[in-house]
């Protein structure tokens, strides 16, 4: 009896440091290549809000994204203009919501001439693994995260509103172009 309540809280002990600690987990796992870009993000006439610094205007902007949005395989609107509360969308959606929504608290922190946003078609991967490659459906062949470039350091960030939405993991590992 006494091991299988060890045994049990050993499980229950790991699988809540795995959940404390899925965000460094996951970018040491997967990494998004960039394989294209959107169109670019439209800025809103209102952020909604002020900031201090890019931290928060992202987190900011991921909070709203993923309280207005819900997640959707269906035919759905890809423009953050037409997005309101409630609206069901793809991954294309909530990265030119967010985007647009970042560009909106970058221009009321007059630092947009400082960061560049843009949407991005990426793909997942583990190792050299592609993992839209076990997918066939045109809907699986590809994912939009969000690349955010400091144009005085050249450093990207890459966000997945998507997945922040579905786990609280926001910032993400990428490569390419």
């Amino acid at each position: 009896m006494r091991l299988l309540a060890r045994s049990l809280l050993f499980l229950i002990g790991t699988l809540v440091l795995i959940w404390l600690l899925r965000g460094p987990l996951f970018r040491a796992v997967v990494h998004y290549r960039v394989v294209g870009t959107r169109a670019p993000a439209v800025v809103p006439k209102s952020a909604g809000g002020t900031v201090e610094d890019l931290e928060a205007a992202i987190g900011a902007a991921l909070d709203t994204t993923a309280a207005r949005l819900h997640f959707s395989t269906g035919s759905v609107s890809n423009d953050p203009a037409r997005l309101g509360p409630g609206s069901p969308a793809n991954c294309i959606g909530y990265a030119a919501l967010f985007a647009s929504l970042l560009k909106g608290y970058l221009a009321a922190m007059d630092s947009e001439g400082r960061y560049a946003v843009e949407p991005i078609v990426g793909q997942l991967h583990i190792g050299g693994w592609n993992l839209h490659d076990v997918f066939s459906g045109p809907f699986w062949k590809d994912h939009d995260i969000v690349r955010i470039t400091d144009r005085v350091s050249g450093a990207h960030t890459y966000i997945d509103p998507t997945l922040y939405d579905a786990v609280g993991i926001g910032c993400v590992r990428g490569q390419g172009q």
